[in-house]
């Protein structure tokens, strides 16, 4: 049986069965939803307001939206207090304080407690002319119980007696009140209780009774509003419920979430919503609605609202979101190809799928060239900017010249927006990176210095403070070094540059899972061949560079012991002599060491830990040491069996089967395996091969004549054999090719009768079932 096939099938089986349930209840990280795939178009330059509505198709809404309801509400307290109280005197009295002190302020005491005396709301409100709206936040403290479900797990249990108690008091309480700003929150107030007792015809009249014919803009006019949209549509009248839902939307940024998941629930079009609009503009709205539900790159939705509207600020959002589209789908797969990000690649498209996309990208830039030629868009120079990226993403770079060149904006934002397509197109027009475009390259770097902030960082969604606009820009500094100027430098054979790239990459503090596996300590330590090592060693040791490479060398990882690291990669290609040379070189640092490197290893895998008769440390070092003392004793004849065993085992257990495997990598992933890709590189074709460890087996055995010793040779000789099995797609020749291992007929021919033959058939299945097979004949 062919258990690493069956092994492997196993993992990818429970990883899609079981992979919604793991992704849902697992502790472990999981893709950031703001950060997993490749962008360098930034959503934050004229979006404000309309953050749920950025791209991501990892969570329902990118996030909170500019005000937040609590913010709003705070605005207009303030407002109403004529700016003379501090926002945060009035958040701490409206959110922070009891029924108990709000019942001290609205009676009107002489003396405050000490937990509000303090606090200058708290002191506005205990004044004579303004003991309204005192009583009317006690009010509110006092139905916020009622109408807010504590736990939203669970359906709401109403109590609908105390709710038409609360209703009753509050109506008194609305005419006996003068202050007309008081009185809209006490109707506001009153339509809510109605809601929640599902006396939605009552909502609905009440709503217009109190606030039809007046020309309203305050959050808690548009907050009634929305539950009078939620009223129409438990009444069924979702046509007009969504109108008003894309209303409030419109008007009210703290409550678009809400606003738009109500919407959606209406199950309604914007053909069927666009008769009730007013106007072209409210038009527009609906159809930017509508548009921001759909996660496939579709232009419909910018054509629709363009030809309502040309000046709706939802035409931004928009554009920002089929650009994020085509990144996620296209272009990131596209700068992902062969760099082990782990991300989705070209290659997992089919050709059709190849072409669709391209086409989506093509159909995207005529779109915004089309309106563009129209003028009247509000922002032209985003949107030239926007079609300079896309002919970028095409490769067009001249054609991104052209577009670039034509603006000439001052807005700071958008400035940025071009600075980095610029950039990006400067580099991708770059055969060869040479000094002088390092100078120039500088220059970017500190102006993307100044946008982000040394010191802050967030991996895996974890936000430390830091401002979304500098995340933002540290996706794309890091993108740009990671997936745009390491590639280049690697192509054009720099490799030096290219892990001070990833060195720069790295301090960023921005390495989420598709970006950990290219770290620079990454490249240096499992990618660099002994040669290129040592160019880098001599490049950070000499002391005259040039300003960009002073700058990129002031970030290359701390701590990194670069003659073990150099030592190491000897070892790999088995120059013994040169590693152990390297090792002796300080600083010494914490050498690995190994207990049972030279020990033979009858099965794959298992610990390197102490055991009897293998229990002193072996260094990096002292292994090499070895491994050049058993060289010396190998070039005079007669050469011991047990010295061909000795380095043979050695070579066995340093490999990626072996138990010392660590001594020439820094991880050892569950999912490699051997495959003729591997003997294009020498140290991958021991490392999965064994090809040096079966030749020294075979020398091993043809040097005795002590038959238990020859056998054991043979079936190390046979397990080594089967490590380059070459792949095959038809899984049971694969299978006949492992148990028909070439050494197979020697062990069960001429050793079957030692007792190690005896002790490894019961435990090799290949060897059982090689045996079986030629029974059967």
């Amino acid at each position: 049986m062919n258990y690493r096939k069956l092994f492997v099938f196993l993992i990818s089986f429970f990883a899609v069965f079981f992979g919604n349930i793991i992704y849902t209840l697992s502790c472990g990280p999981t893709p950031d939803p703001y950060d997993y795939y490749i962008s360098f178009f930034s959503p934050f330059a004229k979006g404000g307001g309309y953050e749920p509505f950025y791209y991501t198709s990892l969570t329902s809404f990118y996030g909170d939206p500019t005000p937040s309801e609590e913010t709003a509400n705070v605005n207009d307290w303030q407002k109403y207090t004529g700016s003379k109280v501090t926002a945060k005197a009035i958040r701490e009295c409206i959110y922070s304080y009891k029924q108990e002190q709000l019942s001290v302020i609205a009676t009107g005491s002489n003396i405050l407690p000490d937990s509000v005396k303090q606090n200058s709301f708290a002191q506005f409100l205990s004044k004579e002319k303004n003991r309204e709206a005192a009583r009317y936040l006690l009010f509110a403290k006092t139905c916020e119980p009622a109408v807010i479900n504590a736990d939203p797990w669970s359906v709401p249990e109403r109590n609908n007696a105390l709710l038409g108690n609360l209703y009753t008091e509050g109506e008194e309480l609305y005419n006996k009140t003068k202050d007309k700003d008081i009185r809209e929150r006490y109707a506001f107030q009153l339509v809510r209780l109605q809601h929640y007792s599902k006396q939605y015809r009552e909502a609905v009249t009440t709503f217009d009774k109190f606030f039809e014919e007046r020309d309203k803009q305050s959050l808690v006019y548009f907050k009634a509003m929305a539950l009078k949209a939620g009223a129409l549509l438990r009444l069924k009248d979702s046509v007009q419920s969504a109108y008003l839902f894309s209303r409030v939307f419109e008007n009210a940024p703290s409550l678009r979430i809400s606003c738009f998941t109500s919407l959606m629930w209406t199950n309604t079009t914007g053909d069927q919503v666009y008769p009730l609009c007013k106007d072209n503009h409210e038009k527009a709205m609906v159809a930017a609605i509508y548009g921001f539900a759909n996660a496939e790159p579709d232009v419909a939705a910018i054509r629709q609202v363009y030809a309502f509207d040309p000046a709706s600020p939802a035409l931004n959002i928009l554009l920002g979101r089929e650009i994020n589209k085509l990144e996620d789908k296209y272009f990131s797969p596209y700068l992902g190809e062969d760099q082990g990000t782990g991300l989705v690649s070209m290659q997992d498209y089919s050709a059709a799928e190849k072409n669709k996309l391209v086409s989506r990208l093509t159909e995207l830039q005529t779109v915004a060239d089309d309106l563009l030629a129209k003028g009247k868009l509000k922002d032209m120079d985003l949107w030239r900017i926007s079609s300079a990226y896309i002919s970028c993403i095409r490769k067009d770079y001249p054609a991104a010249k052209i577009r670039l060149d034509e603006v000439k904006t001052k807005d700071p934002a958008i400035k940025d927006q071009w600075e980095i397509v610029n950039l990006l197109v400067n580099i991708n027009q770059q055969k060869v990176i040479d000094s002088a475009f390092e100078s120039r390259l500088l220059t970017s770097f500190k102006w993307l210095d100044t946008k982000t902030p040394a010191g802050q960082g967030r991996q895996y969604g974890e936000y430390l403070g830091m401002p979304d606009e500098v995340y933002s820009f540290k996706k794309i500094y890091r993108n740009l070094l990671f997936a745009v100027l390491a590639p280049h430098y690697h192509q054009q054979g720099d490799v030096i540059k290219e892990a001070l790239i990833r060195g720069r990459c790295d301090s960023l503090h921005m390495n989420d899972y598709f970006v950990s596996g290219e770290t620079a300590i990454s490249q240096i330590t499992n990618g660099m061949k002994s040669a290129a090592l040592i160019r880098l060693n001599d490049f950070l040791r000499q002391p005259v560079k040039s300003p960009y490479e002073l700058y990129l060398a002031g970030f290359f990882p701390k701590g990194l012991n670069m003659n073990n690291v150099i030592g190491v990669s000897y070892m790999r290609v088995h120059d013994f002599a040169n590693a152990r040379d390297w090792f002796k070189k300080p600083p010494a640092g914490t050498p690995a060491v190994s207990y049972q490197v030279f020990r033979e290893q009858l099965q794959d895998f298992g610990e390197d830990t102490a055991e009897l008769h293998y229990n002193k440390t072996i260094t990096q070092q002292q292994f090499c040491e070895r491994m050049v003392q058993l060289q010396d004793k190998m070039k005079t004849a007669p050469v011991s069996p047990k010295v061909y065993y000795d380095y043979a085992s050695a070579l066995f257990s340093i490999s990626y089967y072996g138990k010392t495997w660590y001594f020439v990598k820094d991880y050892r992933p569950s999912t490699e395996w051997y495959s003729t890709k591997c003997d294009k590189d020498p140290f991958e074709k021991q490392y999965f091969g064994c090809y040096a460890a079966e030749s020294y087996y075979q020398k091993a055995a043809q040097a005795s004549t002590d038959r238990e010793f020859r056998a054991r040779c043979a079936f190390m000789a046979a397990r080594c054999s089967q490590k380059h099995t070459a792949e095959n797609e038809d899984n049971n020749k694969y299978v006949s090719a492992l148990i028909h291992n070439r050494y197979f007929p020697l062990l069960s021919g001429n050793f079957a009768q030692t007792k190690f033959y005896q002790q490894v058939y019961d435990q090799c299945s290949y060897l059982k079932d090689y045996v079986k097979s030629t029974r059967k004949k």
